[in-house]
């Protein structure tokens, strides 16, 4: 008895383990669709008929992975955001024994990665958010989250190292402004900036808005 029931119990861990994979699988396809679509066609115009079609699922399937069109969105736009999976917390610690400096070239870098990632991303949402209530309250809580993060990286700069009359409170509403995913969408999308470019100008301006020196600040791509 068991062993019958070690075999049982083997056999259910590699069903839900198959099943787990499967899962995780269709969700992937579905925000690969939903990367395709909501590009092509606009949120508006994208219908969950054509996500589950270009996923090759059914319409379902769809319901039972993401919820809704809407909850699908918002996972594609936290997949793109965070793209290696790191947390809020340890992209923090890349800034952690940084001179002000240092950490405000680094911020640049965190930015231009992202940004380069989720432009795509940014722009769907925020032309999504413009029909939807809900998308516009979520679009609304990204950028407060922006705010955090931004504070959380420059919080710890000292006074003396600002600008003369830049508090730090104003520093950091000053970088959250100009770390926007609009400045990105300006200058890359718009204007035709390489990564690069768009890099060296966030080091660039960040510094030169911010700290009472900048001299030293990394400006190379």
């Amino acid at each position: 008895m068991t062993a019958d029931r070690s075999a049982e119990a083997k056999r259910r861990s590699r069903q839900k383990t198959v099943g787990d994979a499967l899962r995780r699988d269709t969700r992937n396809r579905l925000l690969e669709a939903a990367e395709e679509e909501f590009t092509a066609h606009g949120y508006a115009k994208t219908t969950v008929t054509g996500l589950a079609a270009a996923a090759g699922v059914s319409v379902q399937t769809l319901y039972l992975a993401w919820g809704s069109k809407r909850e699908l969105l918002r996972g594609y736009m936290e997949t793109v955001i965070a793209g290696s999976a790191v947390s809020p917390e340890d992209a923090v610690i890349r800034f952690a024994g940084l001179t002000p400096s240092e950490r405000i070239s680094e911020l640049a870098d965190l930015v231009a990665e992202i940004a380069e990632r989720s432009a795509t991303g940014w722009r769907i949402y925020r032309d999504a958010a413009a029909v939807d209530p809900e998308i516009a309250a979520d679009w609304d809580e990204l950028q407060l989250l922006r705010h955090q993060f931004i504070s959380r990286v420059l919080a710890d700069i000292p006074a003396a190292a600002l600008l003369p009359g830049v508090a730090p409170g104003s520093a950091i509403d000053t970088a959250w402004a100009i770390a926007s995913p609009d400045s990105h969408d300006l200058l890359v999308r718009r204007l035709g900036y390489t990564t690069g470019e768009f890099r060296t100008w966030m080091r660039r301006t960040l510094a030169s808005a911010l700290l009472a020196s900048c001299g030293t600040a990394d400006t190379t791509t």
